[in-house]
């Protein structure tokens, strides 16, 4: 049996056993850790790493029964309580991930805690390094925290002001790295520009001797220390059997830095003899500063998230048997009686059970008008009170808000990986080893035509071209594109949403709260019975008193009648039993489908808005006329997506009548009126089997199917929580303005994406066979490359105005 650690070289300890079959031999390990990094590589079929090493490995990070212990703790349910969202079975979360340098971590990470049984998604966000993550009974917590302390990351659940202090000391080592960089090139090229304009002789020699010794010293503490993140990120991809973007940095700063030392220490020096301690330095430092621009313009995202969350307040004031007490607002429960003053921010969302004022909406919903709020009105968490004093009644805690919900729909929608960003990283790892190739071609080939240019040919190679540029070129101007839509009060609760706005051909709309106010009130009733209309509106009232339609809401409360046997008919009306009585609510075609037939006189009339027919088992009692406003930014909004070249249609369920007035009024030639939800869903399949891209705008239940079907769904911020959980975006403060802006952001942001991978791409091809011809010295490489990754994350940032 070995006495020493066939990973890492460490003395086996006496009487500990812990082995592992290697090419067929049979090889020990001084402990567990590095026994199972053995089989992960073994695993990932990299036997040959053992084979090819020069030196031993390090001893990997060992878990302690401690470090176990506290990780273990996250799979307790009281503790999950905070963090974790659990719907149907299945467990949601976002955790903080530390130690994330390029796209590499990011698919290493992706790619091994997707393999963890019962995990069912686990994406990150390029942005800010924050992970969704779902996953059912099968898995725990902590399976996914050791796991990812294992690959050499460390993940806990996200909170906003952790966030935020990791934030700031990630910034602060960042700087103080650059620091480093920067002194060193100063100092180096103080150093170098005479050398380069030949401006000593030969009788110089220990004066270049001096020189270059100080500078090998100089940069030592650059390559020591402040390009070990770019070494990190080397060895993960490799790891991982993913040439990532750091492999050729990591080898263009050891290589020229140990080939520099090694010809400073034992050659003479002559101005023939190349060192290149000046373009180590300037490699470094320009890289590290273009990643520094890149990381602020990451936190200026994750600033998002945390003013979001900022919008709480951290008391509030709880009325118990009629006297005020305060209380943390985080111990705030269903069914408190919360007092909001003047000033005043919401701790929880609730109804106004008394008093009147106007709330401002705009940090929430993007609304810059406040809203009117009296008895009954809704108030969500994170809005201000601006005038009078009201109580409401808590519906919702902070857990279960709306301003949590979109929270965790930016975090799930950010952290999704559309397929622009997926193709960008997999052509930047196609990339790496097409450079790999190239400045080995480079080396063959001027060794035989130039020995001395080698070296320095070699090191352009491989600077010039890091795909930094194109792997930034998507991820940045998502981002950006999503938090100017968010200002604006556009959620996308996914991230395929810009793509899929930018390749609509229809758009279709919903009329009743899309295209209209969805505030429906009774204009007429016309009663064909002995009953008064105050008993028929009481009738209808009673059968929808547990619907949240629009025309529901226009029926208001019953005053004496209670309906029983309730069923919905969806997209019809509905049925129930009052006294006994069996009656039905709903339009034309439902009452005459419970076989219950309406006279000329019923079905004939003059009225333009909705109408609804109340019938018993018999006949028909009574026609509701309702009316319902235009939203006054329909026009505009409409005119604006034509201008976009957007085909415009509209699919409804109400009235024929109805839907061609609102038509004619914004001018849409095509529209379907009465539409059942299964006649809606065929017709948009019909669209789609033309290869048409569809986009579905609604707010009703009875819209699910369709908006499911639509390549891309959109629902009003006023739909039901069950619409908006299922829609790919959600319009927040319902102002159709915002819905044109964002289908034009999601072409300019196309343009941009477009131009940031056109200029990555084109540059690198471009610079390749430059340096290849040894056009191009290291030190301009490394500001190239450099000033690449600068122009795609400030293309990206115009998205933000």
């Amino acid at each position: 049996m070995a006495s020493a650690c066939f990973h890492c070289g460490e003395a086996i300890p006496p009487g500990f056993q812990a082995n592992l079959t290697i090419k067929g031999s049979l090889e020990s390990f001084c402990c567990y850790g590095c026994q199972a990094v053995a089989e992960m590589i073994q695993s990932d079929g990299l036997d040959n790493f053992y084979s090819h090493r020069t030196e031993l490995s390090l001893k990997p990070d060992e878990l302690s029964s401690n470090d176990l212990e506290q990780l273990k703790l996250y799979d307790d349910a009281l503790l999950q309580e905070e963090f974790v969202k659990e719907y149907e079975g299945v467990s949601q979360t976002s955790l903080s991930i530390a130690g994330i340098t390029c796209a590499a971590c990011i698919w290493l990470l992706e790619r091994e805690i997707n393999k963890i049984p019962g995990v069912t998604n686990f994406s990150i966000n390029h942005g800010t390094h924050k992970a969704y993550i779902e996953w059912t009974k099968e898995a725990q917590l902590s399976d996914v925290l050791i796991k990812t302390r294992q690959l050499g990351y460390k993940a806990k659940p996200y909170r906003h002001h952790e966030a935020k202090l990791a934030s700031i000391r990630e910034k602060r080592l960042a700087v103080f790295r650059i620091a480093i960089a920067g002194i060193a090139t100063m100092q180096n090229m103080m150093f170098s520009i005479p050398l380069y304009l030949g401006m000593y002789n030969e009788l110089d020699t220990q004066l270049i001797s001096l020189f270059r010794w100080v500078s090998m010293f100089m940069a030592a503490p650059v390559v020591l220390f402040a390009a070990v993140p770019f070494y990190q990120a080397a060895l993960r991809s490799l790891k991982a059997k993913k040439l990532g973007m750091d492999i050729p940095v990591s080898i263009a700063i050891v290589i020229a830095y140990l080939a520099s030392s090694y010809t400073t220490m034992t050659t003479v020096p002559t101005l023939e003899s190349d060192v290149y301690f000046d373009s180590v330095s300037m490699f470094a430092f320009f890289l590290l500063l273009g990643r520094f621009i890149e990381m602020q313009t990451r936190h200026r995202y994750l600033n998002d998230d945390v003013d979001m969350d900022q919008l709480l307040p951290e008391t509030a004031t709880i009325v118990v048997d009629g006297e005020p007490t305060s209380r943390v607002s985080q111990r705030i429960a269903h069914g408190d009686i919360v007092r909001i003053k003047q000033g005043e921010v919401a701790a929880a969302d609730g109804v106004v059970i008394n008093g009147i004022t106007r709330f401002d909406e705009a940090a929430l919903t993007g609304e810059f008008l406040p809203v009117n709020k009296s008895n009954g009105a809704l108030v969500s968490a994170g809005t201000a009170n601006i005038d009078n004093t009201v109580d409401i009644q808590v519906t919702a805690t902070l857990k279960q808000s709306r301003l949590s919900s979109i929270v965790k729909l930016i975090g799930h929608a950010q952290a999704a990986k559309p397929r622009t960003q997926a193709i960008a990283d997999n052509i930047a790892s196609y990339f790496v080893s097409l450079v790999l190739v190239a400045c080995t071609a480079t080396g063959f080939y001027w060794n035989s035509v130039n020995p001395d240019l080698v070296f320095a040919t070699m090191l352009s190679v491989l600077v010039v071209t890091c795909p930094c540029a194109l792997s930034l070129a998507t991820p940045t101007a998502l981002t950006s594109a999503t938090s100017a839509l968010r200002r604006l009060g556009f959620l996308l609760s996914k991230q395929h949403a810009l793509e899929a706005m930018a390749q609509t051909d229809i758009v279709i709309f919903d009329k009743t709260g899309t295209l209209t106010e969805g505030k429906l009130s009774i204009s007429n009733i016309v009663s064909f019975s002995e009953r008064s209309s105050a008993s028929l509106k009481d009738i209808a009232a009673a059968l929808e008193a547990e619907t949240h339609h629009p025309i529901a809401r226009a029926f208001g409360e019953p005053v004496a009648l209670e309906a029983n046997n309730i069923k919905h008919h969806t997209g019809m009306g509905v049925s129930g039993e009052i006294n006994e009585a069996r009656y039905y609510l709903g339009n034309k075609r439902f009452i005459e489908s419970q076989h219950v037939m309406l006279s000329d006189e019923q079905a004939n009339h003059s009225h333009t808005g909705p109408v609804v027919y109340l019938a018993n088992q018999n006949a028909v009692v009574a026609r509701f006329e309702l009316n319902d406003t235009l939203r006054d930014e329909a026009l505009n909004s409409i005119e604006r997506l034509k201008a976009l070249e957007k085909d415009i249609r509209i699919l409804s369920g109400d009235q024929a009548h109805s839907v061609s007035n609102v038509a004619a009024t914004l001018g849409i030639e095509r529209y379907e009126s009465q539409q059942s939800p299964e006649q809606k869903l065929q017709y948009l399949e019909a669209l789609q089997n033309k290869g048409l891209k569809v986009t579905m705008i609604g707010d009703g239940i009875n819209d699910l199917p369709v908006l499911s079907q639509a390549d891309l769904s959109i629902a009003m911020g006023g739909a039901s929580d069950l619409t908006k959980l299922n829609a790919d975006a959600i319009l927040l403060n319902e102002h159709l303005q915002a819905l044109a802006q964002a289908f034009e952001y999601s072409k300019q942001t196309r343009k941009i994406i477009v131009q940031n991978i056109s200029w990555a791409l084109g540059y690198n091809l471009c610079m390749l066979p430059l340096a290849m011809s040894a056009l191009v010295p290291p030190y301009f490489a490394a500001l190239g490359m450099s000033l690449s990754s600068l122009i795609v994350v400030f293309n990206s940032l115009r998205l933000r105005k």
